[in-house]
C-alpha cells in the first residue's frame, strides 16, 4: 500500500515558484510536453478508446484511505494484465533512487515544500515506458485538480475512466485502525487519519466529481467483503477480458 500522510504532502503545484522549479528538474519533462502535444490534437481526448489508440489505456484508481484500492487493483492485475502504479511509491522510490532529481523532490518535502505534479506525472510516464506494457491502473491519482492539470498537459491524453471505491468514512475509519495495529503504520493514527479524510474530501472529491460530469466515472460500493468488491469491480473491466 502507499503512504498518503507523505504522499498527499508531495503532490500538487505550489503556484508561485512551480514552473521555476519544475524547469531545474530534467529536461524530459518537457520533452514530454512537446510529444504529448503532437500526439494528441485538440478535442482528441473525447474520442472513445479503441484497441489501435495511439495511446495505452489509463485506468485512475481513487478512493478514501481505507476504501481498499491495493487489494482491488492487485486483482485486476492477475485478471486482466494491467500494471498497478501508485504515485506516492514512485515518488518515495525516487527520492531514495540518490539521483540528483530525486535528492531534490526528498528536500522539497522535508522543507515542507510541495512538489511539482509535473515531476510526479514526468515519474508516472517513465514508468509506464518502461514497463512495456499497454495498460495501466493508476493509484491514488490524480489527487487534485494540479495533478490533473499536470498529467493533461504532460501526457496529452486522458484516461480511460475514473475508478471510484466509494465508502463510509466510518468504515474506512475503522479499517486504518485496525491495520495501523496490525502493520504499525505511523500513518495510521485517528489525528491523521482525519487529516487525510479532509484532504480527501477537499482536494480528490472535485476530481471524482469532474469526471463524472465526464461520465467516466465506474463506482464500486467498498463496503463490502473484498470478494463481494471485486465481483462489482470486474464488472467494470468486462471490456478488457
Amino acid at each position: 500500500g502507499s503512504h498518503p500522510a507523505v504522499a498527499a504532502r508531495g503532490f500538487g503545484f505550489a503556484a508561485a515558484g512551480a514552473f521555476a522549479t519544475a524547469a531545474a528538474f530534467t529536461p524530459t519533462a518537457v520533452a514530454l510536453c512537446a510529444e504529448g502535444e503532437d500526439a494528441a490534437p485538440a478535442g482528441a481526448e473525447g474520442s472513445a478508446p479503441s484497441s489501435g489508440s495511439a495511446h495505452p489505456t489509463v485506468v485512475f484508481v481513487l478512493g478514501g484511505p481505507g476504501a481498499g484500492k491495493g487489494t482491488q487493483c492487485s486483482n485486476i492485475v492477475n485478471d486482466f494484465g494491467f500494471v498497478h502504479l501508485s504515485a506516492g511509491d514512485l515518488l518515495r522510490a525516487h527520492m531514495k533512487s540518490g539521483s540528483e532529481d530525486g535528492n531534490m523532490v526528498a528536500e522539497m518535502i522535508k522543507n515542507g515544500q510541495i512538489v511539482p505534479s509535473v515531476v510526479t506525472v514526468r515519474l508516472l510516464l517513465d514508468a509506464m515506458k518502461a514497463s512495456g506494457k499497454e495498460r495501466f491502473l493508476i493509484d491514488g491519482f490524480p489527487r487534485n485538480k494540479e495533478n490533473r492539470d499536470a498529467w493533461e498537459t504532460t501526457a496529452g491524453y486522458d484516461c480511460d475512466f475514473v475508478l471510484f471505491f466509494d465508502c463510509p468514512e466510518d468504515v474506512m475509519e475503522r479499517r486504518l485502525l485496525g491495520r495501523g495495529e496490525t502493520s504499525g503504520r505511523t500513518d495510521d493514527n485517528i489525528e491523521s487519519i482525519k487529516k487525510r479524510f479532509k484532504t480527501f474530501v477537499e482536494s480528490s472529491m472535485p476530481v471524482v466529481d469532474y469526471y463524472a460530469g465526464l461520465k467516466k466515472v465506474r463506482s464500486v460500493n467498498s463496503d463490502q467483503s473484498p470478494d463481494e468488491v471485486y465481483a462489482q469491480t470486474k464488472g467494470h473491466f468486462a471490456a478488457f477480458v
